[in-house]
């Protein structure tokens, strides 16, 4: 699978050249040149920050069309967790699956149930594990991508478990083949996804050798046709069961909630999360076991294609679980531990580390580097103003020396020679 094929596309009629983009990425991935935004594939982790940060709507997410259904007999739809706080504290999650139906899906499935099981199948596993510590969550793409590109020595520290979605979609694939006798890519599976690294985890996955999904469609392109099927419809499937401590995994925080391991810690929102990677790379947080990382401020509730606003879906998410209330039926423990025994939660693959264009290839040319970046840094103004495309001069020194661009493109650079030119021309009359 291609790891450098993205789900960010920028529209070049709408693009003005503005950088807001470039400025906002974390991992400095965008590059403004002729007034056009560029990507740089390698470096680009689908977190969705240029896409939140363009307001003309030039930078967009690649996500699945209605055509894309007609290539299967059976569809399924899974939507994320978020898609029950889209709709205020009076529609029951099984109105929302059952109004998915409505929009051509065979069947609609709850995700909840294996967020929990998720849940306990990670504190198992974290009793058996040794180290590196302390252990970090997978089920937020960005934050594995950046583990990949920026945090490579971390890579070991990743819990090597499948994300709830993905286990979702797999068991799902196996019964529906078993009870409609159909061959299993004749049935379609679809998520409903807030954000655009879980479009990207989809189309490039990480750990697998491909997605257990056929695509996936942005939840605020779906939310006008599910609200109107919602206030159309009845109440749903009076018997379906929702996981309280599923729902939870909305919102950053819910996965350690449900945990019976206390030794957590959650971090959210991509500046805290690189503080506190920077810190685990330093040799801090080796006490703490487990680590909830999610790119977005607030988990999920929080993804760039969401269309409630974090704050209310965020009440929503606490209003429903208080509704749900206690679980009759929860996820047996035993049953947990075996499925782990029969890795049914196991990645396929290794994950590696991402490779990225580096300036130096050994030693040697990495200390000549070193010393010509400081030296190209002494020249820049240091103002990371953004004017020449790149987010900030340190970014500008880097591409300089990579032959992507050179100190010409650096405006304040630009006046100073043409008001020394403009001196000397005066002194010479």
């Amino acid at each position: 699978m291609d790891q450098n094929e993205h789900t960010i596309l920028f529209d070049a009629e709408r693009c003005i050249g503005c950088v807001a983009c470039s400025v906002a990425c974390p991992t400095r991935a965008i590059r403004v040149r002729h007034s056009l935004a560029r990507l740089k594939p390698e470096l680009c982790i689908d977190c969705g920050a240029c896409v939140e940060a363009c307001a003309y709507e030039a930078a967009r997410a690649r996500t699945s069309s209605p055509s894309d259904l007609q290539r299967f007999r059976y569809r399924v739809a899974i939507p994320s967790l978020t898609l029950y706080a889209q709709f205020g504290r009076d529609v029951h999650p099984a109105q929302v699956l059952d109004a998915l139906t409505r929009l051509g899906f065979e069947s609609a499935y709850d995700l909840s149930w294996m967020s929990e099981t998720l849940g306990q199948a990670t504190d198992a596993w974290l009793t058996e594990s040794r180290g590196p510590w302390p252990k970090i969550s997978v089920t937020c793409p960005a934050i594995v991508r950046l583990i990949q590109i920026r945090y490579p020595e971390l890579l070991p520290n990743l819990i090597p478990l499948e994300s709830g979605r993905e286990l979702a979609a797999k068991m799902l694939r196996r019964r529906l083949t078993a009870e409609h006798g159909l061959a299993p890519e004749d049935i379609g599976i679809f998520f409903v996804t807030p954000c655009t690294a879980i479009m990207n985890s989809i189309l490039a996955p990480v750990g697998l050798d491909r997605s257990h999904f056929d695509g996936a469609f942005a939840l605020n392109e779906l939310y006008g046709p599910l609200l109107k099927a919602i206030k159309q419809g009845g109440p749903g499937d009076p018997d379906a069961r929702i996981s309280a401590r599923g729902v939870m995994w909305a919102l950053a925080g819910g996965m350690t909630a449900g945990m019976r391991n206390a030794n957590t810690m959650t971090v959210h929102g991509m500046r805290d999360v690189q503080f506190v990677f920077d810190r685990i790379e330093a040799g801090k947080f080796q006490s703490v076991d487990f680590i909830e990382a999610w790119s977005c401020p607030d988990g999920c509730v929080s993804g760039g294609l969401t269309m409630e606003g974090r704050y209310a879906a965020q009440r929503a998410i606490q209003h429903l679980v208080k509704r749900l209330g206690e679980q009759d039926h929860p996820v047996k423990e035993e049953k947990v531990r075996a499925m782990l025994r029969e890795h049914f939660f196991d990645l396929e693959e290794e994950i590696r580390a991402r490779e990225s264009r580096s300036a130096a290839r050994d030693l040697r040319e990495a200390i000549a580097w070193k010393k010509e970046r400081a030296a190209l840094l002494a020249r820049l103004p240091r103002k990371d103003c953004a004017a020449c495309g790149a987010p900030d001069c340190a970014t500008l020194a880097d591409d300089i020396l990579r032959g992507e661009a050179s100190l010409d493109d650096c405006v304040f650079l630009r006046i100073a020679r043409l008001e020394g030119r403009g001196e000397s021309e005066e002194r010479k009359r």
